[in-house]
């Protein structure tokens, strides 16, 4: 989930101390409470307003206490009715005193919702061109989408209004030869609503497909992030929140596609001297699976080379730019999403995940930068690392490659016993189970392992966790009972001191009963 933002304190101050050197000037200064604030905000003395308005924002402030008041008091329907009317100083003052109201307050954001706060916002955005009410607007938006119950809420009513009126325009997206909108980019809005679009892309699969469907956004989100690297500006805040959206929509992508797309998707490899047709084979329906395999390895994703909306999403441009953050981003937030959103691509049994993976693996030669993530000090974007790696290791096409460039690392990466902690131990868990998918194809692949000084550290890991308590433990056990396997091995095992209790004992033949 995004974090949640506030109006700031200088801002606050500043604009404090401009209302009351105003009222001062008229022999108008008033020493306000909470309560006199929020009767305030019904005068007809539309600087009176903007003074209590101004007030509860500033008092709202990193403090509980006077958002409870507010609350209690019935500002918050008061401060929604002054985003209608005509004047921008009541409206800018009343938006963000609403930012502040809202932000870590569940009851509050419920409120806002109930009063209709959110169509309320809504509109404004549709009507408004002033940049500084259209930052307050997008901030509070984002504050309210922190909320499980309301992303549905405002992608529903919201999406199209928050994409066309702010998201398209202020991405730089032109379609055809034509500007979208001629309003100068604000980095600050588009911060704020890709933050609210960020919350938003977590809800859910219905969710997920009106992003997917929603004309304009996904475009957007790409063009802002593509034009930000070329700028050098890799570590950019907003193209953290835009690559988190897209790794929530690529979630699951294959599965949640329609139907008619998804015939639409894919076309068939064209094999000189291929075959037409093979008989069903001695083995029945062993052999119809196996040629149901053949099938889908016969079909990859077609690219299209003016992508639109949801096409981006698996196109070689884009797998290249988050080969390019995972490069060049200090972000921890952007290397997680961008791991994350190769990982949900290459996930899956169908032609796309093989497809990005060849993308990753032979074309771009991906594996370079990933492997540097390995040794990140953040466990999240380690996680997404070996979660990549492990996918990637599922097609013995790749295995050569990551033999070459990546096994020494993970071989490098492992302690020397099971680690205490559980996303260590979960990281630890994924290494080895990435080295087992290797192994398990082939004796040579088994080899390398050894060779590498890869199976002496498994050993080791299983031995200090006999009692199969965690997932590294369990990991390591399966991983040697495969290693048993390869007979051929049994000579240079000796040769190190192995024995086969090492492999095969009460620890590794739970561990294949608990895979089951």
């Amino acid at each position: 989930m995004c974090k949640e933002i506030l109006f700031t304190r200088n801002t606050l101050s500043t604009r404090m101390a401009q209302m009351n050197g105003m009222n001062a000037s008229h022999n108008a200064t008033i020493q306000l409470t909470m309560e006199k604030a929020v009767q305030m905000l019904k005068s007809e003395d539309l600087n009176l307003v903007t003074s209590a308005a101004t007030f509860i924002q500033h008092e709202c402030f990193e403090n509980s206490e006077p958002k409870t008041r507010v609350l209690q008091l019935g500002g918050i329907p008061k401060l929604l009715n002054l985003l209608d009317t005509n004047n921008t100083e009541v409206q800018k003052a009343a938006c963000g005193a609403l930012r502040n109201v809202v932000y870590e307050d569940i009851e509050n954001k419920m409120e806002v919702h109930n009063c209709g706060g959110i169509s309320t916002l809504l509109r404004l955005l549709k009507e408004t061109k002033n940049p500084e009410i259209i930052k307050q607007t997008t901030g509070l938006l984002w504050n309210l989408s922190s909320i499980d119950s309301l992303k549905n809420v405002l992608t529903n009513e919201g999406l199209q209004t928050i994409t066309q009126n702010v998201v398209v325009p202020y991405s730089g997206w032109y379609e055809g030869d034509c500007p979208k909108s001629a309003v100068n980019p604000d980095p600050e809005i588009f911060y704020n609503i890709t933050g609210c679009l960020r919350n938003m892309s977590s809800a859910g699969p219905e969710q997920r497909r009106q992003m997917r469907d929603c004309d304009g956004l996904i475009d957007s989100l790409i063009q802002y992030s593509r034009e930000t690297i070329a700028d050098y500006k890799p570590d950019d805040k907003s193209v953290e929140n835009c690559v988190c959206i897209l790794h929530n929509l690529c979630y699951h992508l294959e599965q949640e596609l329609p139907n008619y797309y998804v015939t639409k998707l894919y076309r068939q490899k064209q094999t000189a001297g291929a075959p037409h047709s093979k008989s069903q084979g001695c083995f029945g329906a062993r052999s119809m699976k196996a040629k149901e395999k053949q099938e889908v390895e016969n079909l990859i994703p077609e690219e299209k080379s003016n992508p639109k909306g949801v096409e981006w999403l698996w196109n070689s441009i884009v797998v290249r730019m988050y080969l390019s953050l995972i490069a060049k981003s200090s972000r921890t937030y952007t290397q997680e999403a961008s791991l994350g959103t190769l990982q949900n691509l290459t996930a899956g049994d169908g032609p796309m995940p093989f497809a990005v993976a060849q993308i990753i693996v032979q074309k771009e030669k991906g594996l370079q930068h990933v492997r540097k993530l390995m040794y990140s000090n953040d466990q999240g974007v380690k996680t997404a690392a070996l979660a990549l790696l492990k996918n990637v290791a599922r097609d013995p096409a790749f295995h050569k490659d990551l033999i070459r460039d990546v096994l020494p690392d993970l071989i490098c990466t492992l302690p020397e016993c099971s680690p205490s902690s559980n996303l260590e131990n979960e990281n630890v868990a994924s290494t080895i189970n990435c080295m087992h998918g290797l192994a398990q194809a082939n004796v040579q692949n088994a080899r390398a392992v050894v060779d590498r000084g890869g199976l002496k550290k498994v050993v080791d890991i299983s031995s200090s966790d006999r009692g199969m308590i965690t997932k590294a433990g369990r990991a390591a056990s399966s991983f040697l009972q495969t290693m048993w396997l390869y007979k051929e091995l049994h000579g240079t095992y000796k040769k190190s001191f192995l024995k086969k209790s090492d492999f095969i004992n009460e620890g590794s033949r739970r561990a294949v009963v608990h895979s089951l």
